[in-house]
């Protein structure tokens, strides 16, 4: 049992912490932080992945309740892969929020995402196979 809390708190970490770093980031003095709103949203909500975290956490949370420990611990190697649609949705709604009104811009943001699917991959099973030697 005891590792199925280690992993829900694992899952939901990143949808607390980063929201916390949010908040504090705009408590900053103007000088040091994003001063357009959009270019915020778009580095938080977008480039940090929190929209696609938050619902991430809240699916695996599901699907961690109805599994055993070597099952979770089975799907754990999935997860970096599972996140990838979570993580790619919110940048193409957004993309086509863009060309509805008008910005061929939201092209770009459609396919952006994709450039971020190595970085997370990496530190995903970097991060898995830490969690292997201490458990």
């Amino acid at each position: 049992m005891t590792y199925l809390k280690y992993f829900k708190g694992a899952v939901w970490a990143p949808a607390i912490i980063l929201p916390v770093l949010l908040v504090a980031d705009a408590l900053l003095p103007p000088v040091t932080r994003f001063v357009a709103g959009e270019q915020f949203f778009q580095m938080y909500v977008l480039a940090f992945g929190v929209a696609g975290c938050f619902v991430f956490a809240l699916w695996a949370s599901r699907i961690i309740n109805k599994k055993t420990e070597a099952e979770v611990a089975r799907l754990v190697w999935f997860a970096p892969i599972v996140f990838i649609p979570f993580y790619g949705v919110p940048w193409i709604l957004y993309g086509v929020i863009y060309l509805v009104a008008g910005d061929v811009f939201g092209l770009g943001l459609m396919v952006y995402w994709l450039g971020f699917i190595p970085y997370f991959l990496i530190v995903g099973y970097f991060f898995r196979l830490q969690q292997e030697l201490f458990i």
